[in-house]
């Protein structure tokens, strides 16, 4: 009873954030949400350790005020996407035209002309919840893998959230099946490259560091023959962002390695890597990327 009656409390406490959100110019509930990240860092200081930690992780060549500095401006970065997420429902082609460049467009349709689905390699970088809109505002089939939140009543309204924008959700533990599914119905399938994948994975060296990484889009990739294309979403200012696709061309080496599978992953996390060297303000440092260690 205390744990429904604390997740519902969670949900009415969403519900009502967003509603002030959704009530808002765009740039007024980017600015709040951003102060609203701010204070979590500042004041609250939740999960802060864990950000600083894998923050001197990530960059041991850093200052310490350097690297509070990139923290400080992550929180604020995820305070405005959420805020952004409050208002998903409110997205549409005037909202687009305002607040999105897109790059990538040639890319996208090419795979679409192949017919074999494509799978976009994303991470836990700017905001793919816009970017997954605004794929599908302008005609793309978008399917989403994502995580189980463990408070059911805010999962479920956030995946009606993006079902609003005709975005096909699979969860986790239903990616095997799913994953062939979308790719038949020449789906676009964005799977995140930097969750931990416990001990069923294959361990990447993610900014020198052995991280847990599911193996699925390689194996996907090489099953299906499916393109690969790698994916980016970053703050310009406020809430205008710069949406962009790239064809991601292995190398032909890895077709004969030993291990294809982590030789593709490994070259997948090295792009990603390179997205959050370039833009570390906006990675979500928060996450327990390092958490499944090596035996």
């Amino acid at each position: 009873m205390k744990k429904k009656f604390k997740h519902r409390l969670e949900l009415w406490l969403i519900v009502l954030f967003a509603g002030i959100f959704r009530a808002l110019p765009a740039g007024w509930a980017t600015a709040l949400g951003m102060g609203v990240g701010g204070f979590v860092y500042k004041r609250l200081k939740i999960r802060r350790k864990v950000a600083l930690s894998n923050l001197k992780l990530a960059f041991p060549e850093k200052p310490a005020e350097e690297l509070e500095r990139i923290a400080y401006q992550s929180y604020r970065h995820w305070g405005g996407v959420g805020a952004e997420f409050a208002r998903l429902n409110k997205f549409n082609r005037k909202q687009y035209e305002k607040y999105i460049t897109f790059e990538g467009r040639e890319v996208l349709d090419k795979c679409v002309s192949g017919g074999r689905g494509t799978l976009v390699i994303a991470g836990h970088i700017g905001n793919w919840e816009v970017m997954g809109a605004a794929s599908a505002l302008i005609g793309y089939n978008v399917t989403y893998i994502v995580a189980t939140q463990t408070n059911l009543l805010i999962d479920k309204m956030m995946d009606d959230i993006r079902r609003r924008h005709k975005i096909e959700i699979w969860k986790t533990h239903e990616a095997p099946r799913g994953v062939f599914k979308s790719i038949k119905n020449n789906r676009f399938i964005a799977i995140m490259i930097d969750q931990d994948a416990g001990r069923d994975c294959v361990f990447i060296d993610f900014f020198g560091i052995p991280a847990s990484t599911h193996r699925g889009p390689a194996i996907f990739h090489l099953r299906t023959e499916s393109p690969l294309v790698l994916s980016s979403c970053i703050r310009i200012k406020g809430p205008n962002y710069w949406i962009r696709f790239e064809e991601i061309h292995l190398p032909e080496s890895i077709k004969t390695a030993a291990d294809p599978v982590k030789e593709i992953m490994n070259y997948l996390t090295k792009l990603l890597e390179k997205q959050v060297r370039d833009n570390p303000e906006q990675y979500f440092w928060m996450h327990k990327r390092w958490k499944t260690k090596p035996v």
